[in-house]
């Protein structure tokens, strides 16, 4: 269902913010009211994109505001979606706050997940049902030009691009990722196990001895443990594939 935001179009122009602080709020000028977004600006987050969908309340300033040193960018997109989708290969925030927020390269976007790459974690999926909104620093046109002739005058080897999986839904990407180690969620929803089966909209992972299960729906993001991390936890990973493996056998003999 559409919303209207009518009465967040007579804001433009003006210094607006939601309702409660708190890790997840917002601020800034009022830039544009687009079909399922709003895009704001403060000169501490860049551009903030937010989805109207999330907005519950917003408090806006009487008082006039001089809008100057906003830099000059092209993206003006109706949809949310589209405007991710421009911003691949960019360095973003993923939400602004709370235990889901992380900062890293926008790798990719699918019609249910973006795909976040973060230097301590590495490649993230993120649910785009539960993806909030995003922010983007972008740089002076002079010191990004300024960077790009550092770069082409640099000799050193190129980085390859993470890998990462690109499918049409959600669904299909946790069949990807079935027998790996995947952490999903952060804060009080987090669990981690290996991921055993994907059935209908219920995940089912097993972690040692304990076998959990997560509806599909509610999964804000999921990423596969580091190598580093592996590392450190490799004979638990394996013990618990191994159980998860066995309890399936046992499944499949008891039908």
């Amino acid at each position: 269902m559409e919303i209207d935001n009518s009465f967040l179009s007579t804001m433009i122009g003006k210094e607006v913010k939601s309702f409660k602080d708190g890790p997840e709020s917002w601020h800034g000028v009022l830039l544009a009211v687009h079909d399922d977004y709003i895009k704001l600006f403060n000169k501490k987050d860049g551009f903030i994109y937010y989805k109207t969908k999330h907005i519950k309340n917003v408090v806006a300033d009487s008082k006039p505001v001089m809008i100057e040193d906003i830099p000059d960018v092209d993206d003006n997109e109706d949809r949310f979606h589209k405007l991710l989708e421009n911003l691949e290969d960019h360095e973003v925030k993923i939400n602004l706050g709370g235990p889901e927020s992380r900062k890293g390269l926008l790798l990719g976007v699918t019609d249910e997940y973006l795909v976040l790459y973060h230097d301590k974690e590495g490649v993230i999926y993120y649910n785009l049902e539960h993806v909030k909104g995003v922010s983007v620093k972008y740089k002076p046109k002079a010191k990004e030009d300024e960077e790009h002739e550092g770069e082409e005058n640099d000799n050193t080897t190129e980085i390859a691009q993470p890998t990462f999986i690109e499918v049409n839904s959600l669904h299909r990407l946790f069949k990807k990722l079935k027998y790996n180690f995947v952490m999903i969620n952060r804060g009080p929803d987090a669990v981690e196990g290996v991921l055993v089966d994907v059935k209908d909209q219920l995940l089912t992972l097993v972690f040692r001895d304990e076998v959990l299960r997560v509806n599909q729906f509610h999964v804000k993001s999921v990423r596969q443990k580091t190598k580093s991390q592996n590392n450190e936890n490799n004979q638990k990973n394996d013990e618990s594939i191994l159980l998860a493996k066995k309890k399936i056998q046992d499944r499949k003999k008891r039908r």
